[in-house]
């Protein structure tokens, strides 16, 4: 998969505004601050999503156009930048305002095609993503889990890390990435590619 151009298209605070063009849809997911819009920038090889270091910088899901090139032909496909969960400083209104909207956007949109779910390598799972994982399985939603962060761990642990969460979420790709390295870019991308098909 070769991406030949990439474009920010609209920014949605309404779960109604879905993806109506027929593009396939990959949606970027994660903890506040983890690397959503750092990763798309990765992939695209572009400056295209906006990166902060403030945890629940990104308040609306920020829908971009990407054009690629897989296996000679030339396609489209939409990357979602979804808001970031779990910012302790955001009210408790406002952060379940948030995640009614995500879970509407999500459940009422049939162009997705795969959910990419970004995890801190350094943190341990908690309650909250738990909660989360289980919503996935329950709406049976298609998504890899994408360690990121890879550059940050030493290569023992790194291995250690990988091999739980392929034990834990039993058949569910996991991926190491490093937005810094590169490292899981190549992997990451030919994954997507295959989602598309």
């Amino acid at each position: 998969m070769r991406i030949l151009n990439a474009e920010f298209v609209k920014s949605v605070v309404a779960p109604e505004k879905v993806n109506n063009d027929s593009l396939p849809e990959l949606c970027f997911i994660g903890r506040s601050n983890v690397g959503k819009s750092s990763i798309i920038n990765s992939l695209t090889g572009r400056k295209i999503a906006r990166t902060s270091s403030t945890p629940g910088a990104t308040r609306v899901i920020n829908i971009f156009k990407i054009r690629y090139e897989s296996d000679g032909e030339k396609k489209d496909v939409i990357f979602s930048d979804f808001p970031g969960f779990g910012y302790s400083k955001v009210s408790r209104t406002e952060s379940q305002s948030w995640q009614r909207m995500i879970e509407r956007y999500i459940l009422k949109n049939k162009q997705i095609k795969k959910i990419i779910w970004l995890f801190d390598i350094r943190r341990e799972m908690d309650k909250l993503d738990v909660m989360l994982m289980e919503w996935f399985f329950d709406n049976e939603l298609k998504f890899c889990f994408v360690l990121v962060k890879s550059d940050k761990e030493k290569q023992g642990d790194l291995t250690k890390k990988k091999l739980f969460f392929d034990g834990y979420l039993k058949g569910i790709p996991v991926f190491l990435f490093s937005s810094k390295t590169g490292q899981g870019k190549n992997e990451l991308l030919s994954f997507i590619s295959s989602s598309l098909k």
